[in-house]
């Protein structure tokens, strides 16, 4: 391994040593996960001259399972094509079945489980190294994320997109598709929705802010039994405003900013709404209220506002309906939706009580905000 060192001005330095050779850093320096915080550092133990670090924490960050034996004081540490026992006591780890050494033994700290950092990332297959402000780096190139739901575990590689699946913890992960990831070098969430019989809607998110503007990407998939039954992703970047508050979902979907689906309560894929073709409205549509009556979707070219009611399958442009005919010789006006000035002053949901939904909007030349409802009809 390489070996790394930075200026350690008047701080005292810190060495975080291996076999395979050593790392040189400040005595505060903050721990990463490919640049992004981990919560780790304020965890960090020194010890022998060697950072030493909860293994929980660390094997969260690079995707894998954990899985603890109390008699042999055993980790067993699970992820796509790599396999890794460490053993509280011994220097000796097991990588897919060859040992391989940690610099120190594995120690038990405050009712945890803590690692030698650098060699223990080696083992787990990452690289480490440090930055020019000093913080410690730890690179991983598939750059996992797990999630695991009524036994069943997911992994995603942020690399490439595969995605794999494990039905117990005795199983091994296995392939079973793939998402359509785009290279960043942002982290995503992972969540899953379990339902009963077996099925599991996974989402993995990715939401950042970046030159005043927000990025948005959302890729969804509901898998039983390994199988995948439906894919859809989403991809935005509009311009960063004050977002107005909203009144909270409580229908599952899936959308892809033309489509919406929604799931029921069972995993079963309900009705495909087509936007485009609903609304009479071209591009992308963000989803801003689903419940199981109403689905409100904006268009994010035009900012119009369109309630569609599940029970008369009718498709309202609220935009038009609603904000008064004086006030929409401003809007008329519009040209650049993505204006942060016209965004917040869009008609947005404020609150539902019964049928009855209340929006407000602000006209764009008076600056005043207005309340107005709509009253949803059902059969």
């Amino acid at each position: 391994m390489k070996k790394w060192k930075i200026t350690l001005g008047i701080l005292a330095a810190l060495t975080l040593s291996t076999g395979y050779g050593s790392v040189s850093a400040q005595e505060n320096s903050q721990i990463q996960f490919n640049y992004k915080d981990t919560g780790i550092s304020s965890k960090q133990v020194i010890a022998e001259n060697t950072t030493f670090v909860p293994l929980k924490s660390l094997t969260d960050a690079m995707g894998y399972t954990l899985s603890w034996d109390q008699q042999s004081k055993k980790a067993k540490l699970v992820r796509p094509e790599r396999e890794v026992a460490i053993i509280v006591g011994s220097k000796n780890s097991k990588v897919n079945g060859s040992i391989i050494g940690l610099s120190k033994q594995p120690r038990i700290i405050k009712g945890s489980v803590y690692v030698p950092l650098v060699s223990a990332v080696n083992v787990l297959g990452g690289k480490i190294g440090v930055d020019k402000e000093g913080n410690i780096q730890i690179a991983d190139k598939p750059r996992f994320v797990t999630a695991t739901a009524q036994g069943r575990t997911y992994w995603v590689s942020q690399l490439n997109g595969d995605l794999y699946y494990r039905d117990s913890v005795a199983g091994q992960p296995v392939r079973i598709g793939q998402l359509p990831l785009t290279g960043s070098a942002y982290n995503h969430g992972f969540e899953i929705k379990s339902f009963d019989n077996g099925k599991d809607m996974l989402q993995l998110i990715d939401n950042h802010y970046a030159m005043f503007t927000d990025f948005s990407n959302s890729y969804q998939v509901l898998v039983k039994a390994g199988t995948i039954l439906k894919q859809m992703d989403y991809h935005f970047v509009t311009a960063a405003y004050p977002h107005a508050s909203q009144v909270q979902s409580t229908q599952l979907f899936m959308t892809d900013g033309k489509n919406v689906q929604y799931i029921s309560k069972d995993g079963r894929l309900g009705k495909l709404l087509e936007l485009e073709k609903l609304t009479g409205t071209s591009g992308d549509f963000t989803v801003e209220y689903a419940v199981a009556d109403v689905t409100l979707v904006r268009s994010l070219i035009t900012t119009q506002l369109f309630a569609i009611n599940s029970s008369t399958d009718e498709v309202t442009n609220l935009s038009e309906h609603l904000i008064s005919t004086e006030d929409r010789k401003d809007w008329d006006k519009v040209t650049d939706s993505r204006d942060p000035y016209v965004l917040s002053k869009m008609l947005v949901l404020k609150n539902r009580d019964g049928n009855v939904l209340t929006f407000n909007y602000t006209p764009l030349i008076d600056g005043y905000a207005k309340k107005v409802t709509y009253t949803l009809v059902t059969k």
